[in-house]
């Protein structure tokens, strides 16, 4: 039922107002054809490989804080929210499979992380906070200090990816990660009618929802609430949208115009790389299809046609270019280096609307996950522009700036889980794996006097 859920949703973006997308349509031509594209890169790693991968790993063992299990967002800084746990556990998976702990290690890590998502305290809404300090545990706001200051159902559904990905690969721990999820409430999370909702706690205890998200990060983040059997049918709507071409390549973009909606509307790599490492652009209940076939065929031509746009960009300009979101050393700190966005090709903005373009980089996460995506000649060459950015004390650096080749040194954790999962990609094909197991929800689910409540399943059925 999801699947068919999820391809009339497809269908009904792409045929509205009688406008036909053609950009999908070259896209799935393009897929079809293209051997190199579907089949990326598979392998055991090679020595080099398996180095690349250590070093992402030390940034984990230098910010991990003993007292909670939990692991710094950025090198050094005692914060986290619920997207870099996510990150965490993917990077956990990478050392369990790279052999770079023992299975002693592995289960008090993971089993840290799981007593923390049982006992944390939650926002006043029943959901997660926006951040947490890693030390103490406590919900706190971006200044550290200890607050309640509202939830993001954008990080929680990528949260929720991660968990179920997790479970997948160590079901011996399913229960409590289960246990730990049904202590939210999800009427917060997605509206009856399927849009994620964020939210702020204001000073005075007043909370402002908002309608959270924009194409390509919410079709991703979708996902984790499906695992749930939670069905957020207006997230996953590629509806509305709206299409420009760049160097004869059709990009689709968010619709919604951010004078009336207060979003912006970036395109960038990082939602649609994830789509592939972790989903191979299928649809969530696929478990018989092969890698080298795309069951969501809407999704794997949107991140075909952004990773041709900026390789073209090369062919034509001279320009390496792998863009994505990241932190910078200096204000506004964090920025979206884009493909499309404020009616601009390659413009880098910040959370404000202001344009940085000075900052853009070559990143090191999308580098490599686009390498490891796709066997292309251009990926091998971004590889050779990335493959020295590393601290090997430290970890690896956000990237290399587009306009002087200099080094972008912030290390963070999103980087560097990012470079793991490109690798456990490599050595595993699609991370997340359909599981038909019973599972403790399920029990929960089916129980006339126990059940979780009408916030779960009953409600987005």
């Amino acid at each position: 039922m999801l699947r068919k859920g999820l391809i009339a949703c497809s269908l009904l973006a792409l045929t509205s107002c009688g406008v036909v997308y053609q950009g999908v349509q070259d896209g799935l031509t393009t897929m079809n054809t293209s051997q190199v594209i579907r089949q990326g890169r598979y392998g055991e790693l090679t020595e080099q490989e398996l180095t690349w991968a250590q070093t992402a790993w030390v940034y984990v063992e230098n910010n991990t804080q003993l007292q909670t299990g939990l692991v710094n967002s950025i090198d050094n800084y005692p914060s986290t929210n619920m997207s870099s746990l996510a990150d965490y556990l993917v990077a956990l998976m990478a050392a369990q499979e790279f052999e770079f702990i023992t299975s002693k290690e592995h289960d008090e890590r993971l089993s840290l992380v799981l007593n923390f998502l049982n006992k944390m305290p939650l926002s006043s809404i029943g959901v997660p906070n926006k951040v947490y300090n890693t030390t103490t545990g406590q919900m706190v706001d971006y200044g550290n200090q200890p607050k309640d200051i509202g939830w993001s159902s954008i990080d929680v559904g990528r949260l929720l990816i991660v968990l179920a990905m997790t479970k997948q690969r160590n079901p011996e721990f399913s229960e409590y990660i289960d246990k730990a999820v049904l202590r939210w409430n999800f009427c917060e999370l997605v509206t009856n009618e399927g849009e994620l909702y964020g939210g702020v706690v204001k000073d005075d205890g007043q909370i402002f929802r908002y309608k959270e998200g924009r194409l390509g990060i919410e079709e991703y983040t979708s996902y984790g609430y499906l695992d749930w059997q939670v069905v957020p049918q207006k997230a996953m709507r590629l509806d509305p949208y709206e299409v420009i071409t760049i160097n004869g390549i059709d990009i689709m973009f968010d619709g919604r115009d951010p004078r009336d909606y207060d979003v912006l509307r970036p395109v960038y790599s990082n939602p649609f790389l994830k789509l592939g490492l972790e989903f191979n652009w299928d649809d969530i209940n696929d478990n018989t299809s092969n890698d080298a076939k795309h069951t969501n065929d809407t999704l794997a031509a949107m991140a075909d046609s952004l990773y041709r746009v900026q390789e073209s960009r090369w062919d034509k300009e001279r320009i390496y270019t792998a863009r994505g979101s990241h932190v910078v050393s200096g204000a506004p700190y964090f920025v979206y280096d884009s493909v499309y966005a404020l009616g601009t090709p390659w413009i880098t903005v910040a959370e404000d609307g202001s344009d940085h373009d000075e900052l853009a980089l070559i990143s090191t996460q999308v580098a490599f996950q686009m390498w490891t995506l796709w066997k292309t000649d251009y990926t091998d060459s971004l590889m050779v522009l990335v493959r020295e950015l590393y601290d090997a004390d430290r970890g690896w650096y956000e990237g290399r700036y587009e306009l002087t080749s200099g080094y972008e040194k912030s290390i963070t954790l999103n980087t560097n889980a990012g470079v793991l999962e490109a690798l456990l990609y490599k050595a595993n094909g699609k991370l997340y794996q359909p599981n038909k197991a019973l599972e403790y929800r399920d029990v929960k689910f089916n129980s006339r006097f126990d059940h979780p409540g009408r916030c779960l399943v009953e409600t987005f059925k």
